[in-house]
């Protein structure tokens, strides 16, 4: 580089000459000329001396001023060519400065790059290995040599591949190493290594060609990557997915997934139990969530102990379960289903308290019940559905009779809340008379229901529905409004004191929000509560007695009466009269329609009425409809009644006329 600087500047040296040469002869030339040319000249035009000298001075300025213009011109023509020359050589230095300054930052980004390329393969967290054609591991990374556990010189002068590849996938080398050779992107796969521990992990492998080279023996790269722990949370995720946590069995997805299978496949026909434990719930309100879980773990291992291999059991939600039957045959799928609810039908224990356990099952059998998953477990559940209403503890096989109520049902339950908005609802009521004089003494305020459509619906029809649907509290508030608005009207027109009994569901008054917003209607109007009876019914679902007695004694403090319904149709009659604050005993009607001279019921009444004027309760007889009925409770001093034969329930405006007669 040296010998070439030294050669450019003497070239730029004699071309510094060669211009001051050129211009040095140009100069010389032109003044000998000038000299020789114009005394010559001057000679010839002016003889006489005098002028001669005289031009001979101004020839002299003029030779000065074309020489110093000659001068400039060459000087300036030579300064143009060098500028010129000088701006291609500064172009080419720049441009040798910059190519110089890439150099130098190219060779730095591959220093660089070196450096990178180095640390990636002996600090990356991941398996790397460099081979050739003929399996022969070239270089394996220190994360590769502690994974594997053998050392690079183990694996370059030992077996290679074949130290690493499990036995029963050594078929797949051939077939893998192909797919790498030819592909011309980066070629992802799963396959597992064996350590030198023995241990076996599975690794995602990542494999392209490095470098081709003619011969054909090409050198690869294998990335591997350790996905235990993925493959754990992949198996995790799986379980969770369509397994219960709570109980280890198939959930809902997994039921259906299999009942699928089986219907794509061809396979014969089978059978679907949907089974649901009966008031599961008051495990759960009475001794908590924790001990239902318990029941529900418990529950299972019973199920499981008496199906065995007959069939797969899923929880499909909450206590929901359902059971897949290989068999189809009607006789073996209810002898199955029979066994097993005596099996898990019994007393279950549980921190010193007893429950006793009842489950309800609908069955399908495919194909007669439906044809996909989702038809056959609708029907089946609504076949569970049913068999609960009719006593629950029993199962109950699918017909299309059950579609058609559940259809009654659903239209029933949009009738309801297009009969609630559009306020269709109104009150009648049945007037309760004193029994020795005829006195109308009371009313009952009683639901009725004019649908636009389906005309007059009896409330056995809509009461049961609005209570499985919570549509019960609204209808309770409406009663209560209603009613409330009816006795303010009848105490402005006088009738003060006629007490008006208004009904109240065990749902409202088990529940502390919705008796809340009832109350709040209640307190809303300013009448003579002591002339209000609110009648309760006898349930099961009063769970928490001592809530409910709280709320009865916070109406009676308004001075209102509680009154006792359908007395001795219940589960816990005399408990309700030890625990509540009852005023009023109503008898319902079933005892009085089984009146007879010397009849067991004629018996229950007399020693039911005997029990009642003990405890200084007032009697009202339900349903009276003959006369002798009536005597009969009047011999035994039953004094209140209501039935057919005193009156049926009337609008308000019949039983404003009624009341005026009977006051004239």
């Amino acid at each position: 580089m040296s010998l070439t600087k030294s050669n450019s500047q003497n070239e730029h040296k004699k071309s510094l000459l060669k211009e001051a040469y050129k211009i040095s002869i140009l100069y010389a030339l032109f003044g000998s000329l000038w000299i020789l040319l114009s005394d010559s000249l001057l000679m010839i035009w002016f003889s006489d001396i005098k002028d001669y000298k005289y031009y001979q001075t101004f020839k002299g300025c003029i030779y000065i001023i074309l020489t110093t213009l000659m001068v400039f011109w060459l000087i300036k023509k030579r300064m143009n060519l060098w500028l010129l020359e000088y701006g291609k050589r500064e172009k080419a230095y720049q441009e040798l400065k910059i190519a110089h300054e890439e150099l130098i930052s190219l060779e730095s980004e591959l220093d660089f790059q070196k450096k990178l390329n180095e640390n990636i393969f002996t600090e990356a967290p991941s398996i790397i290995i460099t081979w050739d054609d003929h399996g022969n591991i070239l270089n394996i990374n220190p994360f590769g040599e502690k994974i594997t556990g053998y050392t690079e010189e183990e694996l370059v002068n030992g077996l290679g591949w074949n130290a690493l590849i499990p036995k029963d996938r050594l078929y797949l080398v051939d077939y893998i190493y192909n797919k790498i050779k030819t592909n011309k992107s980066a070629l992802n796969y799963e396959g597992p290594i064996i350590t030198k521990d023995g241990r076996k992990i599975d690794i995602l492998w990542s494999s392209k060609i490095l470098s081709q080279t003619v011969n054909e023996n090409n050198i690869y790269v294998s990335i591997g990557t350790d996905i235990e722990e993925r493959k754990k949370y992949e198996e995790k995720i799986k379980y969770m997915a369509y397994y219960d946590s709570l109980t280890g069995l198939p959930n809902r997805i997994m039921f259906e997934q299999e009942v699928k299978k089986r219907i794509d496949d061809g396979l014969a026909g089978f059978a679907i139990a949907y089974m649901d434990i009966d008031n599961f719930k008051n495990i759960n309100d009475s001794i908590g969530h924790q001990a239902g879980d318990v029941f529900l773990r418990y529950l299972t291992e019973n199920m499981v102990e008496q199906i065995k291999d007959k069939g797969l059991i899923a929880r499909l939600g909450g206590d929901e379960f359902a059971i897949l039957f290989s068999d189809s045959s009607l006789p073996v799928i209810r002898e199955n289903v029979e066994k097993l609810l005596n099996y898990v039908n019994r007393i279950w224990t549980y921190q010193n308290r007893q429950f006793y356990i009842s489950t309800s099952m609908g069955i399908v059998i495919y194909p007669d019940h439906g044809k996909s998953p989702s038809e056959l477990l609708k029907n089946a559940d609504i076949a569970m559905y049913t068999s609960k209403k009719e006593g629950k503890n029993r199962f109950l096989i699918y017909d299309d009779k059950l579609m058609k109520r559940q259809t009654e049902v659903a239209e029933m339950i949009n009738y309801l809340q297009q009969g609630i908005d559009e306020d269709q609802f109104y009150l009648v009521y049945q007037p309760q008379y004193k029994l020795c004089s005829r006195e109308i003494v009371g009313l009952e305020a009683l639901l009725r229901w004019n649908h636009p459509k389906e005309g007059f619906i009896s409330p056995s029809e809509f009461i049961p529905i609005a209570e499985s649907t919570g549509q019960i509290y609204r209808l309770d508030r409406l009663v209560l409004k209603k009613a409330l608005e009816q006795k303010m009207l009848l105490e402005k027109q006088g009738f003060m004191d006629i007490e008006l009994a208004i009904n109240l569901s065990s749902k409202t008054l088990t529940s502390e929000v919705n008796f809340y917003e009832w109350e709040q209607i209640l307190s809303a109007f300013a009448v003579d509560y002591s002339k209000i009876a609110i009648e309760i019914t006898e349930t099961a679902d009063i769970l928490n007695v001592d809530s409910v007695i709280e709320r009865l004694k916070k109406l009676k403090a308004r001075g209102i009466r509680i009154a006792l319904d359908d007395f001795g149709t219940g589960y816990s009659s005399l408990n309700y009269l030890k625990k509540f604050p009852i005023d009023i005993i109503k008898l319902d009607r079933s005892f009085i329609n089984a009146i007879t001279e010397e009849g067991v019921d004629t018996l229950l009444i007399r020693n039911i009425l005997k029990l009642a004027a003990d405890l200084k309760y007032d009697v009202v007889a339900e349903g009276i409809e003959t006369q002798e009925q009536m005597q009969c409770l009047i011999n035994h001093n039953c004094s209140f009644g209501q039935g057919y034969l005193l009156s049926k329930p009337l609008t308000i405006d019949k039983i404003y006329g009624l009341l005026k007669v009977k006051s004239n």
